[in-house]
């Protein structure tokens, strides 16, 4: 009996994993539900409806209708950014964004000086760029994403997600579901305004967002 207790024991265990199942292994690709949409209170949402009261904008080009912010640019030089009158620190942001063309972007922590120079952080939108992190007006690329890897994920001209987590100096994005950032940039700004780039480089472009949602970590609250 002791010389067939291991094979018998071996064989227990495998009539368990053929009916209960082996543990499963999650994809690293596989996207995370808990970044598709806002989890738990305290969420904000940035505007609604066809009001943009504390928002910086230039009307021309950009239009909010039922709580979709449309921009729209016949391709002049300018960046054409649209931004928050309040500054935001440590945070939370969900927002589905949609690009036809060539170049836009989320941008946190910014510090404005008018609706073309707009220092700070920009989660970046366009061919190249998707998923990446860039800091506008200094360093360039902090953070780059892989384009192979975005095609994988980005529906062209087409809603997609961003989720980005700001806290302290570690900034983290997930695209449509999937972690493509997460650094510690001790370089960069700790807070700033939210806001929108409308295009670069003098293109044709049109960048729209909805469900724009912001909550505050750390107890920290927006403050002008």
């Amino acid at each position: 009996m002791q010389m067939r207790l291991p094979f018998f024991i071996s064989i227990q265990m495998l009539l368990i994993l053929f009916f209960v199942g082996a543990p499963s292994v999650v994809a690293a690709d596989e996207p995370d539900k808990a970044t598709l949409e806002p989890v738990g209170k305290g969420w904000q949402t940035l505007f609604l409806g066809k009001s943009l009261e504390g928002w910086k904008y230039q009307p021309e080009y950009w239009k909010l209708d039922e709580g979709v912010l449309a921009g729209k640019t016949p391709g002049t030089p300018e960046h054409h950014y649209a931004y928050t009158e309040k500054d935001y620190a440590d945070f939370e942001l969900h927002a589905d964004v949609k690009l036809v063309g060539n170049n836009s972007g989320v941008c946190i922590r910014i510090a404005p000086t008018n609706f073309d120079n707009v220092p700070g952080y920009q989660v970046d939108m366009g061919d190249d760029y998707w998923g990446c992190l860039w800091d506008e007006r200094g360093r360039g690329m902090v953070a780059k994403f892989p384009r192979a890897e975005a095609d994988k994920l980005v529906k062209k001209e087409a809603w997609n997600h961003y989720y980005v987590k700001a806290q302290g100096h570690h900034i983290q994005v997930w695209l449509n579901g999937v972690k493509t950032i997460d650094v510690e940039d001790e370089k960069g700004r700790a807070t700033g305004r939210i806001g929108f780039q409308l295009c670069h480089g003098g293109k044709k472009t049109e960048a729209s967002f909805k469900n724009v949602m912001v909550k505050m970590l750390n107890s920290n609250e927006a403050s002008k």
